[in-house]
């Protein structure tokens, strides 16, 4: 069955309905960082939380910040390559509504953010998904790094 889904800038009223639909597999900890991060997002000039939503259903979100910190492992050059871009630092859709084109409407949305906030590009940190960022996206991997144990591509992609 085909869904559809309207995407919106998060306000501080939409943190409550996040926490509760989409962190019920988190423990308490878990579920207050999660808060802080969502509050930090609605609330600071220099980024966004962006939903997608059906009715009062979140379906998937994504956070952006203008410019976030390059991860302290990178050389010198690459870490140089991403001060003027933004930095995607999360996309999530619930499992029950993936492959659906949800993630691509709520990436496109934060690159149309980003460009018209004068960035020159975008970049992030993934595990998972580096091939779907650079076939779907036109992102290419600058290096790999190691995070909790966990081997990570920083991936680019520079606005033409």
């Amino acid at each position: 069955m085909k869904i559809t889904w309207k995407l919106k800038v998060a306000t501080e009223a939409d943190v409550e309905p996040i926490l509760a639909q989409l962190s019920s597999h988190m423990n308490d900890q878990q579920r207050e960082a999660f808060r802080d991060k969502l509050e930090r997002y609605v609330r600071k000039p220099d980024r966004v939380l962006i939903l997608a939503k059906q009715d009062h259903l979140v379906l998937g979100y994504v956070c952006v910040i203008e410019e976030g910190e390059a991860p302290s492992d990178l050389t010198d050059e690459a870490a140089q390559r991403l001060r003027s871009l933004a930095h995607g630092t999360q996309l999530f859709v619930h499992p029950d509504f993936r492959k659906q084109g949800i993630g691509s409407s709520l990436h496109l949305q934060v690159e149309k953010w980003a460009r018209d906030r004068g960035k020159t590009g975008f970049w992030m940190v993934t595990h998972r998904k580096a091939y779907w960022y650079a076939r779907d996206f036109g992102f290419e991997e600058i290096c790999r790094i190691r995070a909790k144990g966990v081997e990570k591509i920083v991936m680019v992609k520079e606005f033409v």
